[in-house]
Formats: C-alpha cells, sequence, structure tokens
C-alpha cells in the first residue's frame, strides 16, 4: 500500500482529523473512525486512512474501559456479548468472499436509518430487563458479522444500547468501548496477519494514536457538561450518518 510524500500540509490534516476523532470519542464513546477517515481520506488513500486507524482505535477503546466508573459491573453484565461479538467478527471474516456485501450494508444501512427515526419520536423502541442477554447475543452475532464484512461495528452496537432503560451516558460509554475491544483488537490482528499493516504503517498508526489521546482527553471533559437527554440526541445523529454511510458505501 502506497503512501503520499508527506508534507506538512498533510501532516498537519491528518493530526486535525485524528483529534477530532479523539474529541468525539471522548464525548460520545463513538464516531472516531466515522470522523476521521473520511477527513483523513482528502489527503491520502483511502485504504491508508482505515489501516492508520488500527492502533488509534484499540488504544481508545481500552483506554475508555479501564477508565470507566464502573467497569466490572459492565464487563459481568456485557461478557456473553462481548464473546458473541468475538464469534461474529470471525464469521463475517471467514465468509466475505461468499457473501455480497453490498446488499448487506443496503439492508442494514436503512434498519439503521429507520431505528434512528423511530428512537427520534414518541415510539421508542426498548428492550426489557428479562430480554438483555438474549437481546445482547443476537445484536453481538449481528454487529461482528457486519463488522467483520464491513469494519462498520458500531450500528448495531449502538442500537442495542440506546434501547436498554436507564443506561446514562457515563454507562453507555464505558459499555460500548468494552464492547468495541471485541471488534477492533480482532480487526488489528488480522491487518497484521495479512500484511496490510506493514512496519511503517504499524510506526505510522502508532504516531497517530497521540492527537486521538489528546482529543480523548479534551472530550471527556466536555462529555461532563452534556447532559443525558442531549449526550442521546447526539448518539442518534451519529447512529444516523452511521446508517447513511453504510448506504453510501453500498451504492457506490
Amino acid at each position: 500500500m502506497g503512501l503520499p510524500e508527506l508534507d506538512m500540509w498533510i501532516i498537519a490534516w491528518c493530526g486535525f482529523a485524528l483529534f477530532c476523532g479523539g474529541l468525539i470519542k471522548g464525548t460520545l464513546g463513538v464516531g472516531t473512525p466515522l470522523l476521521t477517515v473520511p477527513l483523513m481520506a482528502l489527503v491520502v488513500p483511502a485504504q491508508t486512512a482505515v489501516v492508520l486507524m488500527a492502533i488509534p482505535v484499540v488504544v481508545a477503546n481500552v483506554w475508555q474501559a479501564t477508565r470507566a466508573k464502573e467497569v466490572s459491573t459492565v464487563v459481568s453484565r456485557f461478557w456473553p456479548m462481548f464473546l458473541a461479538i468475538l464469534a461474529g467478527t470471525l464469521g463475517g471474516v471467514f465468509i466475505l468472499a461468499n457473501i455480497d456485501d453490498r446488499t448487506l450494508l443496503l439492508v442494514v444501512g436503512l434498519l439503521v436509518i429507520a431505528f434512528t427515526i423511530l428512537q427520534g419520536s414518541s415510539y421508542k423502541f426498548q428492550i426489557s430487563t428479562r430480554a438483555e442477554k438474549p437481546a445482547g447475543l443476537v445484536f453481538g452475532l449481528a454487529s461482528g458479522l457486519v463488522g467483520g464484512l464491513s469494519s462498520m461495528f458500531g450500528p448495531m452496537l449502538i442500537i442495542y444500547l440506546v434501547s436498554l432503560p436507564g443506561l446514562n451516558k457515563e454507562r453507555f460509554v464505558a459499555s460500548i468501548s468494552f464492547l468495541y475491544i471485541a471488534c477492533v483488537v480482532p480487526w488489528a490482528m488480522l491487518l497484521i496477519g495479512f500484511g496490510v499493516l506493514d512496519l511503517e504503517l504499524t510506526l505510522l498508526s502508532t504516531v497517530a494514536t497521540l492527537p486521538v489521546v489528546a482529543g480523548l482527553i479534551l472530550g471527556e471533559k466536555l462529555r461532563s457538561r452534556v447532559s443525558d437527554e442531549r449526550f442521546s440526541r447526539m448518539v442518534l445523529v451519529v447512529l444516523l450518518v452511521s446508517g447513511a454511510t453504510m448506504l453510501w458505501r453500498a451504492l457506490i
């Protein structure tokens, strides 16, 4: 994978994009690649932009999961879903060559947009306490499958978590960061295993972690000033953009 000549303009723009990705991650717990990759793809090849996020997304999610105030509660509550995501991710990667990923992205994208509109209305979809664990297994497998095929892990996880009653902003961020680890760690290992993440890109991806962490720190401070209600609306906006991105990828 070739890299363009990294002049100061490209470096500065990528640093800005990575900082913005960390900022939205620190504030909402989601949205880093969704914002960062398109911005970096303006000055570097799109595939390079995706691969450069390998180490920053792992670090960002481990950072947030370990800094969470109720990490033990999150782990005990969502570990079955964590395992389901792992299984789904491996399954998605293995069947990648035998499925029409455009059709999958089109269907899932439409579902994500429809769900977002529903949650933004007075008719909200909620998962009962009794159905939480079975639904977690289903959504975990779905998230891993879709992510393994397309790298879009987030939408199914967000749908599941925003459908749980009583999950405030701090618990949401802690939960999704823990669950994201099951997505991004295998993904990064597969990039290394297939030789996509070579030594040069590994070094650049490591350096790219610095502006992401800087954005994370500032985003965490901003999150403390955002009400739970506004936080929920902002997450729905990210989810809507995720669905639109899926449709765009399916139709191009």
